[in-house]
């Protein structure tokens, strides 16, 4: 009896709690992904009003960008004017929550309850009725999408969450996160409130310009085109973690827009190599791992051409990398410069000053299963460039980092290869 009594409770607690929270939080079903086919990104905050709202919201202005701000009701409560001048400037204003607190602590009419409380206040304050909801710290019970249901709400998360409310966050941590991390569709969540929230604030100017160096304009949540893809949704969970694991860095775009390339640092796994210069690379050498910066290359995949084009702009983008290499010390002691692809261009391969070695066993196969997912998640015909590519096998290219750095540092984009 006992036990059947724990497996009944058991049963409750994965059916209004856990359940709900695998699946709308974490796997986000159902809830607002930015597209990467728009070179936005979303600037949201959680927690205000505070102290510091105002002046986040001002430093914003300077910057001509408008944000979004998960307000607390009962808070808003506390400083009305300050949600009319956020309202009143352009920013969005969303819910998160009547009070500050988790739904896990809360029963599933308490949660539904909240959150109409708190739509009703906030309407009355601003004289319209959030659209985006946040939970507190993302956290949802079954109250709390039947809310989001019954209220016609946008649940929003976030994809890059620098944890600015960290004491020892500082401005310039907070920026570099951000930075690192951000891709087109991107939602970014900040702070307001919770606390000092003043290096959030000086993080803003510089985190704004670095995010338009690649490209990116920083904006609402409402600005952001959705992306209907939960397969892309699922990739771009993973490629996030994997850029900051790996510490990637995006090289920006001297012609301006999103970046092509992107670079880390990683360790050579293949066979004793001797590349054209001379230079030996052995297993272990640390050298720079290329990356392309897949939602820019997929735009090439829509237009006629695309693929000249693409590799055009390539070209360019490793001037762009050879400037980068040489003023950033943690890549002066690399061996060498390269990436796995699945590129069938040997020719071009070679007039670029590379060198091909052939990929063999367990790396083989699993790079090629990366590279072909990786082209269905980017490339416009998507899965349909699995018969196209089968065939193909990866093969990593690589050119040691002296001789990239006099082929390629200062060099102009040839006059025939400009694109617009």
């Amino acid at each position: 009896m006992a036990g059947w009594i724990l497996g009944a409770v058991a049963a409750a607690w994965f059916v209004v709690y856990l359940g709900p929270d695998l699946w709308f939080h974490h796997l986000q079903w159902g809830a607002f992904q930015g597209s990467p086919a728009v070179p936005r990104v979303a600037l949201t905050f959680d927690d205000g009003p505070g102290p510091d709202t105002l002046g986040i919201a001002e430093t914003l202005e300077q910057y001509g960008v408008r944000a979004t701000f998960f307000v607390v009701a009962e808070e808003a409560l506390k400083r009305p004017a300050v949600v009319k001048r956020l309202a009143e400037a352009g920013h969005e204003i969303g819910l998160h929550m009547s009070r500050h607190v988790s739904s896990y602590t809360l029963a599933p009419w308490q949660s539904y309850r909240l959150i109409g409380h708190g739509l009703r206040t906030l309407e009355q304050l601003t004289g319209q009725r959030p659209v985006y909801f946040r939970p507190p710290w993302g956290h949802v019970n079954l109250g709390t999408w039947w809310a989001v249901r019954r209220y016609g709400l946008v649940p929003v998360f976030w994809s890059i969450a620098p944890d600015d409310w960290r004491s020892d966050r500082t401005a310039e941590a907070i920026c570099r996160y951000v930075v690192q991390l951000a891709q087109p569709g991107a939602v970014i969540v900040l702070h307001d409130a919770g606390g000092s929230r003043e290096r959030t604030r000086l993080a803003l100017p510089a985190m704004i310009q670095g995010l338009r160096a690649l490209g990116l304009e920083p904006g609402r949540v409402s600005e952001l085109a959705t992306d209907r893809s939960f397969f892309r949704r699922v990739w771009t969970w993973w490629e996030i973690r994997f850029t900051r694991s790996r510490d990637i860095q995006s090289i920006p775009n001297r012609a301006g827009g999103e970046p092509f390339l992107r670079i880390g640092i990683a360790r050579y796994h293949g066979p004793r190599v001797t590349l054209n210069d001379g230079t030996t690379i052995q297993p272990g050498d640390r050298f720079g791992e290329i990356h392309f910066g897949n939602p820019a290359l997929s735009r090439f995949s829509e237009r006629p051409g695309g693929s000249l084009k693409a590799l055009h702009q390539v070209v360019t983008a490793l001037s762009d990398l050879a400037d980068w290499l040489s003023d950033h010390e943690e890549f002066r002691d690399i061996r060498a410069v390269g990436g796995i692809t699945l590129l069938d261009a040997a020719h071009t391969i070679e007039k670029l000053g590379f060198q091909r070695v052939r990929v063999r066993g367990w790396l083989k196969w699993s790079m090629w299963i990366y590279l072909i997912v990786l082209l269905a998640v980017y490339h416009s015909d998507g899965w349909k460039n699995v018969k196209r590519f089968r065939r193909l096998e990866p093969v990593l290219i690589l050119m040691s980092r002296d001789a990239f750095v006099r082929r390629y540092q200062g060099r102009k984009q040839p006059s025939h290869t400009r694109t617009p």
